[in-house]
């Protein structure tokens, strides 16, 4: 699954002074009625259980709902603009659908004038391997470990002598 990386916290940022407070306060309250964060977790999590990957397009740089799927020609549009229609190529799609486009082009590295790699990604697939993670229990337990690795015996270690040294 490939979606944008969305920060509810921004998202739902108080208004400035005497900008549209109510609407403002309304949006905010809807935004966190959604409860994107937790679809996000939830949706992690069934794709951890069948083995999927979870994929976050870093949506300040690749402007899914402003970036024509087919050439790639980027275009400021207002929230009210439901179509996405390019002025370089003609490309004509309903918005959320070019933005998807966008996303999975992004993803597969095949989205034209935009240099894109999975390396850029951050490590939030949910098929990362957790079998090489280490359970660090409690901060005793953490601790105890510690101590017992910097007191390991060094087993037979000779070092030389002082009159030992070659002389070079």
């Amino acid at each position: 699954v490939v979606t944008e990386k969305l920060e509810v916290k921004n998202m739902s940022a108080k208004a400035k002074k005497g900008k549209r407070k109510k609407q403002k306060a309304g949006l905010n309250k809807s935004i966190l009625d959604v409860g994107m964060g937790m679809i996000k977790s939830a949706l992690k999590a069934k794709l951890s259980d069948i083995g999927g990957l979870f994929v976050e397009v870093p949506t300040k740089k690749v402007k899914p709902s402003q970036t024509c799927p087919k050439c790639g020609n980027q275009e400021k549009k207002s929230l009210a603009a439901r179509t996405h229609v390019c002025h370089n190529c003609g490309y004509t799609q309903q918005r959320d659908i070019a933005a998807a486009e966008v996303m999975l082009l992004w993803y597969s590295n095949n989205l034209q004038g935009l240099g894109t790699s999975l390396s850029d990604v951050d490590d939030s697939s949910s098929t990362s391997n957790t079998s090489k993670r280490k359970n660090a229990g409690s901060m005793k337990q953490l601790g105890r470990a510690k101590r017992q690795k910097s007191q390991a015996p060094l087993g037979d270690v000779e070092t030389p002598g002082s009159n030992e040294v070659s002389k070079g």
